[in-house]
């Protein structure tokens, strides 16, 4: 008997739940509370606020409570430039809108850029970012190519060099194009060990072979081959 009347009471409460919501939600009714005005509430440099604006104007004057919150955040997130966003209520009428804009740290191909997190993205507008390093593979290895760009910057320092471009080809090598010098060809296997082994052997280089390399092949267990482009 005492469950039974658990269960009764556990009904009554969503059927009364149930009807305050469809209550809230009719324009005629007196529980009715518009959204009147949202507001953003963090800095955009990327994101377009008319872009934002354009989602948002069809919720202005929805119900308050009734207003499906994750529905306008993936129409946010769909936004060029937009990473991640968060809507909230703020009674009695406005809603905060918070946007994370992407964070570029690199190109991808043609026509993308990828963000710190290693995700890649396609933005309406590439023109600002023509001198960031470039890097081109497998999608699928968009985080892994940035970790191995830290990687491969971090060892080159000790030269002076700066990677401009770093390819890794479907067969795993890698392609390190230096900024205004040769190109870096490693093996899919032992890249790291290879690129150190370049490093102690390039001050030992002639001025003669170094000016007039074009790639260095390091695919090799105890060297490597100059290659000049001829």
């Amino acid at each position: 008997m005492k469950k039974s009347i658990r269960i009764v009471r556990a009904l009554l409460i969503v059927l009364v739940l149930s009807a305050i919501g469809w209550l809230v939600a009719q324009n005629s009714s007196l529980l009715f509370k518009p959204v009147k005005t949202y507001q953003i509430s963090t800095p955009l440099v990327n994101v377009k606020e008319h872009d934002i604006d354009a989602v948002m104007q069809p919720y202005l004057g929805l119900s308050f409570w009734g207003l499906n919150l994750d529905l306008i955040q993936a129409e946010l997130t769909r936004l060029d430039w937009v990473a991640h966003a968060t809507v909230k209520r703020s009674w009695p009428d406005r809603v905060y809108v918070l946007i994370e804009e992407q964070k570029p740290v690199a190109r991808w191909g043609a026509a993308g850029l990828v963000n710190d997190s290693g995700t890649v993205f396609y933005p309406r507008d590439m023109s600002l970012f023509a001198d960031f390093v470039l890097l081109d593979g497998p999608l699928d290895k968009s985080v892994e190519m940035l970790l191995y760009l830290v990687k491969y910057q971090s060892i080159l320092n000790t030269l002076g060099f700066t990677v401009a471009a770093l390819k890794r080809q479907v067969d795993g090598v890698w392609r390190v194009q230096l900024l205004n010098g040769p190109e870096l060809v490693l093996d899919a296997n032992q890249s790291e060990a290879s690129i150190q082994r370049f490093i102690r052997a390039y001050p030992k280089l002639s001025p003669e072979l170094r000016k007039s390399a074009s790639v260095y092949d390091l695919r090799y267990s105890n060297g490597f081959i100059v290659g000049n482009g001829q």
